[in-house]
């Protein structure tokens, strides 16, 4: 009954709620000295965002409500080509619901899973548990700045490990579920941007293979880095945002008075803190507390039924008015079980599933704010790399211009030298040549070579050491390089030649032999790396400023369904002990009347 009629309403009415969001914090400190309260009424616009945002804010914070839509857009819609008759339904029937009629064993094929039959106006389709999460996890991505409604968890270990084969078709787990997830899609439904989501039209589209929608489009453009797409569009994500830092899941800000303005600080801290709060409560003592009432309730109506069935047979025993009483009072006593068994479970789907449920939706609310303050780190972070490149860049021009001007100083020193060249010996030139020319031999040479070998050598040396001038005999020395020579046998000499050889091989790939090529790369490298982060800043702090608007928005939507649905949970707690509490009564003061017909004898 509940599928259908759930306690959760959906319309939208001003109420007062008593919790209120600790801190004590003011977009503007100069009118306002209250802290903003997210439990009792939306925060007022900035004032960075009043001036373009005021004119248009009440249209822009009620966008997802569907009371605000006028017959000019409905007149529009019907007007407008659509590419299914889901999205059809969707879009011009709002406020149909969408309600979940079955959930059982899969009928097709070998499959032993539980199937939730989905019925959307007269279209109807098949979903398993494991494709709502699906649906649910990228429609978290598709739309990270949206409270996303949550769904019903997964089995617990503990049920597997005390019925391995029958936690899945466990009947109250099933009913929680068809309930549960027919309060998901009907919620997803009244989010206008999901509504007109390609992903939430194909999930209810009989016609369409979900694994099919998972490998097309848009899920499939999403990136692997949620933080490396636009928040309100991440599944086209810019050629800048694939240069964004990843900053880690515990990541903090280093600056707490970053951008954006500070001003939007209050309303995430504070709600990030009420709704921590908030969240502790129901998870902690509120829920400990029913769950421990509904137990009791349940055993009460378990001791109720046993002590109605003694009184009608104790009634047996007797005769006359005293029977006839006796028998009333066993008719109370079964009336106070049938009215205690429907309280509890009329409890459990009313209000212990609906408390559960906020405590789920205080999680997701700080998964969003989560997801702001990561792009916030993420813009920090990016910041502070184009700030290391810069200085980097810096560093590597400046030691670029001193090559250079090392690079003049010896190119002039160089022509002195060629000039005063000619004043050299020709015979130390040429010992100079034959020195350094004798190392070119292996080691395995023998140094009883003819004279007249190392004359001509000397000879040809000197004449182009004279033509080239004193740095071409510099060059010719370091290329010259040799291991050392020795005397003692050529085995001997030629194993310290394979030695020294791989030695100077090692010592020439670690020493840089073109510095200047190298030096010019990384400043190409650091200037590319530059013009990368300037395109990512821009784009991080485009998103941080989308986010922040973004989750803000929803935010309010979200708190006004909040309070509405924490009122209707506290009416149908109240309604559910009036008439427990009427059924009771009724049953009693007959049983009274009856007792009282007793004569004594």
């Amino acid at each position: 009954m509940w599928e259908d009629n759930n306690p959760l309403s959906y319309d939208r009415r001003s109420s007062t709620s008593s919790f209120r969001a600790p801190g004590d914090y003011s977009p503007d400190a100069g009118s306002d000295t209250e802290p903003p309260d997210f439990l009792t009424r939306p925060p007022r616009t900035p004032p960075e965002a009043s001036a373009d945002e005021a004119g248009s804010k009440h249209g822009d914070e009620d966008e997802d409500e569907d009371e605000d839509e006028d017959e000019e857009y409905r007149q529009q819609r019907k007007d407008q080509v659509y590419n299914s008759r889901v999205e059809q339904t969707l879009l011009e029937r709002r406020d149909l619901p969408i309600v979940i009629t079955d959930a059982g064993k899969n009928s097709e094929g070998s499959g032993g899973f539980i199937v939730y039959t989905i019925r959307t106006g007269d279209l109807e389709v098949r979903r398993r548990y494991s494709e709502f999460e699906s649906l649910r996890k990228n429609l978290s991505l598709l739309h990270p700045c949206l409270i996303v409604p949550p769904i019903p968890e997964k089995h617990q270990v503990s049920d597997y490990v005390a019925a391995p084969t029958s936690a899945k078709e466990n009947v109250g787990i099933i009913d929680h579920r068809k309930r549960m997830l027919g309060v998901f899609l009907n919620r997803c439904a009244r989010m206008r941007k999901i509504r007109e989501d390609s992903v939430f039209q194909r999930f209810l589209d009989p016609n369409a293979s979900w694994s099919e929608v998972l490998h097309s489009s848009p899920i499939s453009n999403l990136p692997k880095q949620h933080l490396r797409a636009p928040p309100l569009d991440p599944s086209n994500p810019s050629q800048a945002h694939q240069y964004l830092p990843l900053p880690s899941a515990s990541a903090k800000l280093k600056n707490v008075s970053f951008s954006p303005p500070s001003s939007y600080n209050p309303y995430f801290n504070s709600y990030e803190t009420s709704t921590r709060v908030y969240e502790s409560l129901l998870t902690g003592s509120i829920e400990r507390v029913n769950r421990r009432i509904l137990k009791r309730l349940s055993e009460l109506s378990i001791d109720y039924h046993e002590l109605g069935a003694r009184y009608n047979a104790f009634s047996l025993s007797e005769s006359g008015d005293l029977a006839s009483a006796i028998e009333k009072i066993g008719q109370a006593v079964d009336s106070s079980y049938i009215a205690t068994e429907e309280l509890a479970l009329v409890l459990g789907s009313g209000f212990a599933e609906p408390l559960r449920e906020s405590a789920q939706f205080a999680g997701v609310v700080q998964k969003v704010l989560r997801y702001r303050v990561l792009k916030r780190v993420q813009e920090e972070i990016t910041r502070d790399l184009l700030q290391q490149k810069r200085t980097l860049l810096q560093g590597l021009e400046r030691s670029e211009m001193e090559a250079r001007r090392i690079e003049r100083y010896l190119h002039g020193g160089s022509s002195f030298e060629s000039s005063s060249a000619g004043s050299v010996e020709p015979s130390a030139r040429a010992d100079d040549v034959e020195s350094i020319d004798s190392g070119d031999f292996p080691p395995t040479h023998s140094d009883t070579s003819p004279p007249q070998r190392s004359k001509s050598i000397s000879r040809r040396s000197g004449s182009l050491s004279s033509s080239r001038g004193a740095e071409s005999q510099k060059h010719r020395k370091s290329q010259s390089y040799s291991p050392p020579t020795t005397t003692t046998g050529s085995s001997s000499g030629g194993f310290l030649a394979k030695g020294f050889g791989k030695l100077n091989y090692a010592i020439h790939g670690m020493v840089d032999v073109d510095p200047e090529r190298t030096r010019r790369d990384n400043i190409g490298k650091t200037r590319e790396q530059l013009q990368q982060l300037e395109a990512a800043i821009e784009a991080a702090e485009k998103d941080v400023k989308d986010a922040s608007k973004g989750v803000l928005k929803d935010l309010r939507r979200f708190q006004k369904g909040k309070e509405e649905d924490l009122k209707k949970m506290m009416v149908v707690y109240a309604k559910c002990h009036i008439e427990w509490a009427k059924k009771n009564l009724e049953g009693w003061e007959e049983a009274k009347e009856e007792v009282e017909k007793i004569q004594a004898k």
